[in-house]
């Protein structure tokens, strides 16, 4: 992207700096997540938060302007990632295991906030693009090995090429979500993003074999709703 892109506005480069501090805590908030709640309680809880903080961060830093209809389709989609994964009891999960996914969610609505503000700043999307994976990518790559430093070694051996493949995912959905945000608004694309929890849900039930039932279905068309009325009010 680099090479293809070439380098974004020297006014950006304050963006892609901040974006990189905000990774750093995002990282460490959602391991502190992980640590006091399971996966299928911290990552919708997250996920589905930082959609609503990343629409008034858009409005009131970006100068976004989101519709009514908007505002009511990304309030669904929230609500149905949140609780289409989501069967908890608070007193049982405790406060911590509550407050470490939502400063995560603020994490992920910050970064995104930013990001959108700096690729409309950078007049090169590509150039923002790369760089923002080449400056935030690399140092974490580097900290992982050398936590883990042999074991971490021995295990990026045996998996680099599921690895390879993840990571160039989630380097296009991403890329792809901050290339949507240098032409529209910041809340609506935050919120479709997370609409892949649904996808994660289907795969998980036809290839992993987990349960999908009446339950997640419902939610599931909730989203879509909230979806159709994302774009109805665009």
């Amino acid at each position: 992207l680099i090479l293809i892109g070439g380098h974004p506005s020297a006014a950006a480069i304050p963006f892609l700096f901040a974006s990189f501090v905000v990774h750093i805590g995002y990282n460490a908030f959602l391991l502190s997540s992980y640590r006091v709640a399971d996966l299928s309680h911290a990552y919708p809880l997250a996920r589905g938060s930082a959609p609503l903080l990343a629409t008034l961060g858009g409005v009131m830093l970006a100068g976004d302007q989101v519709s009514l209809l908007s505002m009511v389709g990304i309030t669904i989609v929230c609500g149905g990632i949140v609780l289409i994964s989501m069967q908890f009891n608070v007193r049982e999960l405790g406060w911590s295991g509550i407050g470490w996914p939502l400063a995560t969610g603020l994490m992920i609505s910050s970064y995104t906030v930013i990001d959108g503000m700096g690729v409309r700043t950078s007049g090169n999307a590509l150039g923002y693009i790369g760089w923002l994976f080449l400056i935030d990518g690399v140092p974490f790559m580097l900290w992982c090995v050398l936590r883990e430093r042999r074991v971490g070694v021995r295990r990026l051996v045996n998996v680099w090429k599921v690895g390879l493949l993840g990571g160039f995912m989630s380097m296009a959905a991403y890329g792809l979500v901050i290339f949507a945000m240098s032409f529209a608004a910041i809340g609506p694309v935050a919120a479709l993003r997370e609409t892949g929890v649904i996808l994660a849900a289907v795969i998980g039930a036809f290839v992993l074999h987990e349960p999908f039932g009446g339950r997640r279905i419902m939610l599931a068309v909730i989203v879509v709703a909230g979806s159709a009325l994302l774009y109805l009010g665009r």
